[in-house]
C-alpha cells in the first residue's frame, strides 16, 4: 500500500510540481508493486531515479509521498516503511 493516500504518474512534469521539503516517498510499478523507498528532500530525491538520473529506477511509472518537514522523522519514517515492507515480503523492494 502506497504511503500517501494518492499515487502520481512519475513524470518530470509532475514531480517538480512537489515540495522539495523533507518526506519519505516510494516509486511503484504499473502494477502498484514498490519498487523502491527513498527520503530526502522530495523533489531532489525524485529526480535522482529517472532513468538520466544518478540512481535509476527501472519501470519506475507512479510515486507516493508523505511530507515530514524535517529531515531526521523522514529518516525515520524511512526505516520504519523499509521494516514494514520486510516484514510483510521478507525482503527489501528490489532497488533497495
Amino acid at each position: 500500500m502506497p504511503l500517501g493516500i494518492k499515487t502520481w504518474i512519475y513524470t518530470k512534469s509532475v514531480v517538480v510540481l512537489e515540495r522539495d521539503e523533507y518526506g519519505v516517498y516510494e516509486l511503484l510499478d504499473s502494477r502498484g508493486n514498490i519498487l523502491y523507498i527513498g527520503y530526502g528532500k522530495i523533489i531532489t530525491s525524485l529526480l535522482q531515479h529517472f532513468e538520466d538520473g544518478t540512481h535509476p529506477v527501472a519501470g519506475a511509472h507512479c510515486f507516493s509521498v508523505e511530507y515530514t518537514w524535517d529531515k531526521a522523522r523522514a529518516e525515520t519514517r524511512y526505516r520504519e516503511e523499509l521494516a514494514r515492507f520486510h516484514k510483510e515480503y521478507g525482503t527489501y523492494p528490489k532497488f533497495n
